[in-house]
């Protein structure tokens, strides 16, 4: 949580308010970077972008009390904004009705790993399976919001995070993790 005073010197641009600042959320921006980024270099990119434009732009936020809510939102549209810049022109859309992953309990197969490692598993997913999978699962979005964002159609944004749940269901399989085998 952000204190007032720290939060009002920030919108002052106080150097040593923004430094404080970046040191306090440098960890919880990264880690969601990271969970949109294929690596740490552009995780580290994406950050610095996002600070970048949460700085410029907080004279938005109404109060200290939705700051750090509203910076997790900017360090998610500038990961959205980062895949839109990658994005390939060869997209392949998937059909839901090719795998049976709908009853599959991710929350608790996300327990049974590490961050770290199941940060690296879904980074191996396809690049639009991955935004999908991010943005539907740990941060919440709508596929309508998604689609939105994306700028894709919600049936695409459901075909791609059934195929996001395909692969990773077929990952944790072959690393012997069995525990979703019973929910589906």
């Amino acid at each position: 949580m952000v204190n007032n005073e720290l939060f009002e010197r920030c919108r002052k641009n106080e150097g040593q308010a923004q430094r404080a600042m970046y040191d306090q959320f440098k960890a919880t921006l990264m880690g969601l970077c990271r969970r949109y980024a294929r690596n740490k270099e552009d995780a580290q990119d994406m950050l610095q972008e996002s600070f970048i434009k949460i700085f410029s732009k907080m004279h938005q936020v109404e109060s200290a009390d939705k700051f750090e809510s509203w910076m997790k939102s900017v360090a998610v549209r500038t990961a959205i904004d980062h895949y839109h810049k990658l994005k390939r022109t060869d997209h392949h859309a998937f059909t839901t009705d090719e795998y049976d992953v709908a009853d599959l309990d991710y929350g608790g197969i996300l327990e049974s790993v590490s961050d770290e490692y199941l940060v690296g598993i879904i980074n191996d997913l396809p690049e639009g399976c991955r935004m999908v999978f991010n943005l539907f699962e740990v941060e919440g979005y709508s596929h309508t919001e998604i689609a939105e964002l994306l700028k894709v159609s919600e049936g695409t944004s459901r075909s791609q995070l059934h195929h996001a749940k395909y692969l990773l269901k077929q990952k944790l399989s072959r690393l012997g993790i069995k525990r979703y085998e019973k929910l589906a």
